[in-house]
């Protein structure tokens, strides 16, 4: 969203006439979708397709903006329940959410991911980066603008996974900065693979309707919230999130996961098997149909593969190969 030359006055400047233009641009989409259906506890890539292109990826920038809060808020110990403040930029940076969030809003950093990852919300998912983003430099004694901080936490993140091929410029996904935001099916599946392995982010992806509390000038507001994602409890599916700009066209992330099973080994021994699927669609026309398309395709080739005894016959077929 700010490159490291451009001052918080510049941004006041730039940015409306970037979403403007960026946003009544026509779709700069790539003819054919990228997908990647990857098993969450061995890695194994077992349906993929353009999974290396780098292409937008809209709201899905948000799991990692959600992972960076939840990260700040487990290593700081100030946990989820403090309150942050909308800041009055973050109207110029982006259009007035579906929540109808208000500069000097407060809310819990709790809610504020709910509306991120269940609502979009745009100006949720700012409040959440500029709140982290101060925290992080007052407790490293820097001065600086929070978003860009919170910016390079993002990327930090996505480079500590492996997700070399994903740039993020902002918390909320649009492309409406320089330089332009973006992302892999393989990448987003890594940091997917990340956020599902954390119970508490699979809590606030895998309910479908929620309310959240917004406090304004003394006032507590209820505000509900329905989930994007239309597949939610469909095959067993239980998150992740939705995406979807004229950049990026449809994009979803889907979680889903089967009861465990029991192997006797050679000794007698017993050891649990969890089996849980991921399926990324970015560019698609129609996400939802096929994800649960490719969510069926890739359970299909993991119960052969598990018949066959787990074999890796080529490392390619691993997730870090990609």
């Amino acid at each position: 969203m700010f490159s490291p030359s451009m001052t918080r006055a510049g941004c006041r400047a730039l940015i409306p006439g970037l979403v403007f233009s960026l946003l009544t641009a026509a779709p700069a989409l790539l003819a054919q979708s990228s997908v990647l259906v990857v098993d969450a506890f061995n890695k194994k890539v077992h349906v993929a397709g353009n999974a290396q292109t780098k292409r937008p990826v809209g709201g899905l920038a948000k799991i990692a903006t959600a992972m960076v809060t939840l990260d700040w808020a487990e290593a700081s110990k100030v946990g989820v329940g403090v309150l942050a403040t909308v800041p009055s930029y973050a109207f110029q940076i982006s259009t007035p959410g579906n929540l109808g969030l208000q500069p000097g809003d407060q809310a819990t950093v709790r809610d504020l991911i709910y509306a991120t990852m269940m609502g979009s919300d745009n100006i949720a998912a700012i409040t959440l980066g500029d709140f982290v983003g101060r925290d992080h430099l007052a407790r490293l004694g820097r001065s600086g603008h929070p978003m860009e901080e919170f910016v390079k936490q993002m990327n930090q993140l996505a480079k500590r996974e492996g997700a070399r091929g994903t740039r993020f410029t902002n918390p909320h996904g649009l492309e409406n900065s320089r330089p332009l935001p973006y992302s892999t099916a393989a990448d987003m599946g890594r940091l997917s693979i990340y956020a599902v392995s954390r119970p508490a982010m699979r809590f606030y992806t895998n309910q479908s309707s929620r309310s959240i509390t917004i406090y304004r000038g003394g006032q507590s507001i209820n505000v509900p919230i329905g989930n994007t994602n239309q597949l939610l409890g469909v095959d067993r599916i239980d998150g992740v999130k939705t995406g979807n700009t004229p950049q990026s066209g449809g994009c979803l992330v889907i979680s889903a996961e089967k009861p465990s099973s029991v192997q006797v080994q050679a000794d007698n021994s017993s050891v649990i098997y969890r089996h849980r699927m991921v399926v990324v669609v970015l560019g698609s026309a129609s996400p939802f149909a096929e994800a649960r398309t490719l969510l069926h395709q890739g359970w299909a080739a993991y119960d052969r593969w598990l018949a066959a005894g787990r074999p890796i016959t080529n490392k390619k077929q691993m997730l870090d190969q990609f």
